[in-house]
């Protein structure tokens, strides 16, 4: 990612926005500048590793302009990437579509190479913090001008080159061309790590911090060969301190991260089969929420064993928004799916609940009165959800470039209720969402 944003000049960007809005008031929005020379299209000499899942999971649900995704430095067997070229100057929309890419990549002494074809994918990117001057800009009142919201687009290949299933551990080098309308050009050679699973799975988990980012961070890097190490240290962790919450939460991230990689998932069942009974446990119940067929295992256990297993019950539903003392758990697994996958659909059924305001004030009217409820009504759990839920988007929106753009696409999208898009536009102002719980 430094890579793209070194090419749009972010800090020259912020600085000049923050100055904008400190000095220019309501009434200068109109006032006519004088017009910027004009800068001819050009394609930099760097090439950016996309993870498949950027093009056909996320862009799927964010606007044209959007924050630049990471770019890959590490892969796990079976895992994929797209070639990233990026273009600068004006028209360069129109200049990346007449463009066409070709790359070759070279790993353990083969190569493969990929034929030319325009980009699959080009969207605009926005610098680094735009989404924060975006938002103060509007907090001011001042409308952000054009140039300011993106210098650079980002186009993605059409075909995608995949780490083999039995790789081993070595460094992958894509070498791109491109043919523009007015150059033929050989990019700066890019490199990727590529990690076996028996590596990794000897990757441990230093401290509850490490594991944390993992977990938040996941899908901008995944890196399934460390899902049994981060299964090894919760359960170790949890010993010393029990908390049943958590680990529905960290089930639902590992869950997720397998249901998405059926190569990771079977790996992790092998390894799985042989850990100490509470690991093996907890990563049966997580494959079986996986969908995955886990009787290969048990079968291996002993009658006592499997019946204890059998008794067990499923792990909860992320996504049951049904308004008991589950939904507050319910709300962090779902953003641990998030960070496992990156996907739409968790941020989007968060979003859904800041839908339950009438219950919040209903909540907020009754928490003020003389007279304290005597039960957790379905209201009030839908009241406090709705603080919880727009702190968090809140939050997200401030700290996960991806979230943001989720939420841009939301307010955006005619599937938004007019109601949610109203909350989600206040997101940073209701005094309802600077605590959850609404304190």
């Amino acid at each position: 990612m430094q890579r793209l944003l070194s090419v749009m000049r972010v800090i020259k960007i912020t600085v000049w926005v923050v100055a904008v809005c400190s000095a220019f008031s309501v009434s200068a929005q109109n006032k006519t500048y004088p017009a910027k020379n004009p800068l001819p299209p050009k394609i930099q000499s760097q090439t950016v590793l996309l993870a498949e899942s950027v093009v056909k999971t996320q862009w799927m649900h964010t606007l044209n302009l959007v924050n630049a995704p990471q770019n890959v430095t590490l892969l796990n067997p079976g895992h994929c990437i797209r070639v990233g070229i990026v273009s600068t100057g004006d028209t360069r929309d129109n200049y990346l579509g007449k463009t066409t890419l070709s790359f070759r990549v070279e790993f353990a002494g083969h190569r493969e190479a990929h034929a030319p074809a325009a980009p699959a994918e080009i969207k605009r990117v926005k610098p680094e913090g735009g989404d924060f001057v975006a938002g103060a800009l509007r907090a001011a009142g001042v409308n952000q001008p054009e140039e300011t919201k993106t210098m650079a687009s980002l186009g993605a290949s059409a075909d995608h080159w995949c780490a083999p299933i039995d790789a081993g551990d070595g460094t992958a080098t894509v070498t791109t061309e491109v043919e523009a309308p007015d150059s033929h050009q050989t990019l700066n050679v890019a490199t990727a790590q590529i990690e076996s699973f028996e590596t990794g799975s000897k990757r441990t988990f230093q401290n509850a911090e490490e594991l944390g980012t993992f977990i938040q961070t996941y899908y901008r890097q995944p890196n399934p060969a460390r899902l049994l190490p981060a299964l090894q240290f919760f359960v170790e962790d949890q010993t010393q301190r029990s908390r049943k919450d958590q680990t529905e939460i960290l089930a639902a991230f590992v869950s997720a991260a397998l249901r998405s990689d059926q190569i990771a998932a079977e790996d992790f069942r092998s390894r799985i089969s042989v850990q100490p009974p509470m690991i093996r446990t907890l990563g049966l119940m997580v494959l079986r929420s996986a969908g995955y067929d886990i009787g290969g295992v048990l079968n291996t256990l002993s009658k006592e064993e499997q019946q204890k297993f059998q008794s067990l019950p499923p792990l909860q539903d992320p996504f049951d928004l049904e308004p008991t003392q589950n939904l507050f758990h319910h709300l962090d697994m779902m953003w641990a799916t998030f960070g496992a996958t990156g996907q739409f659909r968790p941020v989007q059924t968060i979003a859904s609940v800041l839908g339950w305001r009438s219950d919040y004030e209903a909540f907020d009217k009754l928490r003020k009165s003389p007279q304290r409820p005597s039960a957790l009504t379905p209201s009030i759990v839908r009241g406090i959800a709705y603080t919880a839920a727009g702190w968090s988007l809140a939050s997200f929106q401030r700290n996960d470039p991806l979230v943001a753009d989720y939420i841009d696409y939301l307010l955006a999208s005619p599937d938004t209720t007019d109601p949610v898009k109203s909350e989600l536009t206040g997101l940073a102002t209701n005094p309802a969402f600077k605590r959850a719980g609404g304190q």
